[in-house]
């Protein structure tokens, strides 16, 4: 058998496969001997494995004696949110956010409210190692505590935070497609408390766990969600992957802006209202740069995965960052990326502008990025490195994450990924000929 993928960005594998109930629950009780058998939150998303990987999870935090605070199908920055509200020892989401719906998986959250950083990720796995784990004998279990409350905690948590001090002015019409994900029911209810009108279009979470369209919120996924604004005179489309934390949007006219957008508008909403550093990873626009100057803010760059973000963000006590695959990230509301969070910026942003939002995507910065991947491949990854470097030759090169590969208007990052068994490539440009042209140039040089 096979083994799981376990990095940074969390536990995930495909069911039946290489994740087995036997492999979570240990997993699990694992994580709840690093949390020294405190109260722990659980959340999951609405594929068809989620009880499943409920049961085992909420048996292996059980067995070493936590209590489990069972919240049901929530977005993934909905349980941070709630550890940092109440002062928890963690917390698990169950997802493999925007795998195929044969994935699952686990995302784990610290008692300081975000996901493992390596220190502690090297911790979790140091105790798994062990032949026997400490499990509590029967006077001494944990117990499970049901909690319906966590979605309205997390809105109430955005809402009351500083940047919303003035709520939208505009009753705008407002379509959603959460993929029949866990953001279905709280992207309705946060449009509804923004004063808006939400219109559902892919919102039932209990549809058996298939996803309605390719789960990452991309620009050529969300076709339906253009067509459905278009037929029903919306004023804006927005869209999550299948746990939340993931957002992009589309415009009045049906347009997708594409999911780099989302963190633009959201650090020029932040820088707005509060000034300090801004942090995104490597693969994310360099429209990110051009936003934050216009605030005399310098953009600081981490490696690619949340966990690295927020640890970045934390050194320097940045109040904006995210990663451009649609994640936005706000520690003054949450330490994860926050799809509701983006949702919030988004409508408040239109209802103060008197601009529509095509009007507004004409004034973000205009760059084109092409994202391809791989299948991971035999032969040494320093040596493909090294070709790279060749090939690119001229380029400054960052070895912080794979290898950035940076001219004057372009950039190629070439990295193999955190959740599945594949080399990504990423390269922006001025125009799509150019993108597209580098990675062809890097998939060349890799598949050779």
């Amino acid at each position: 058998m096979s083994l799981p993928i376990f990095t940074i960005s969390g536990l995930r594998g495909i069911i039946g496969k290489d994740l087995t109930p036997e492999l979570v629950c240990r997993t699990a009780a694992g994580f709840g001997i690093s949390a020294g058998g405190g109260k722990v939150a659980l959340g999951r998303d609405c594929r068809s494995s989620g009880d499943l990987m409920l049961h085992a999870v909420a048996a292996g935090l059980v067995s070493v004696g936590c209590e489990v605070l069972d919240c049901g199908i929530c977005p993934t920055p909905t349980i941070p949110v709630l550890v940092r509200e109440e002062k928890l020892s963690g917390g698990i989401e169950i997802t493999a956010s925007h795998n195929p719906p044969e994935w699952n998986g686990l995302k784990f959250v610290s008692a300081d409210a975000a996901f493992l950083n390596d220190r502690e990720l090297a911790d979790l796995k140091r105790i798994l190692k062990q032949k026997q784990l400490a499990l509590r004998g029967w006077d001494r279990l944990g117990k499970v505590t049901v909690r319906d409350d966590a979605i309205d905690i997390h809105i109430r948590r955005i809402l009351h935070s500083d940047l919303f001090r003035n709520r939208p002015r505009k009753k705008l019409k407002v379509g959603i497609d959460a993929c029949n994900g866990a953001a279905s029911l709280a992207a309705q209810r946060m449009t509804q408390e923004l004063g808006s009108m939400p219109y559902a279009l892919f919102c039932s979470q209990h549809e058996g766990g298939c996803f309605p369209r390719l789960p990452e919120p991309t620009a050529d996924h969300l076709g339906e969600l253009g067509e459905f604004v278009r037929r029903k005179k919306l004023d804006l489309g927005v869209a999550f992957d299948p746990d939340g934390d993931r957002f992009s949007c589309v415009d009045e006219t049906g347009a997708a802006l594409g999911e780099e957008a989302t963190v633009m508008l959201a650090i020029d909403f932040v820088l707005r209202r509060s000034s300090g550093p801004v942090v995104v990873n490597l693969s994310t626009s360099r429209g990110v740069d051009e936003i934050s100057a216009r605030y005399g803010v310098r953009v600081e760059r981490s490696r690619v995965g949340e966990a690295a973000v927020v640890a970045r963000m934390k050194e320097l006590g940045a109040v904006a960052g995210g990663e451009g695959n649609g994640g936005v990230i706000i520690p003054a509301i949450n330490t994860s990326r926050d799809g509701l969070v983006a949702l919030a910026m988004l409508v408040q942003t239109i209802s103060d502008s008197s601009k529509p939002l095509s009007v507004l995507a004409r004034e973000l910065p205009h760059y084109v990025m092409v994202k391809d991947k791989v299948q991971t491949a035999g032969g040494s990854w320093p040596k493909k490195r090294a070709r790279l470097e060749k090939a690119f030759a001229g380029t400054e090169p960052d070895r912080t994450d794979g290898i950035k590969l940076s001219g004057r208007d372009f950039w190629l990052h070439v990295r193999m990924s955190n959740t599945e068994p594949i080399v990504r490539l990423i390269a922006e440009a001025r125009t799509e000929i150019e993108a597209r042209h580098l990675i062809s140039r890097a998939k060349k040089v890799i598949e050779d």
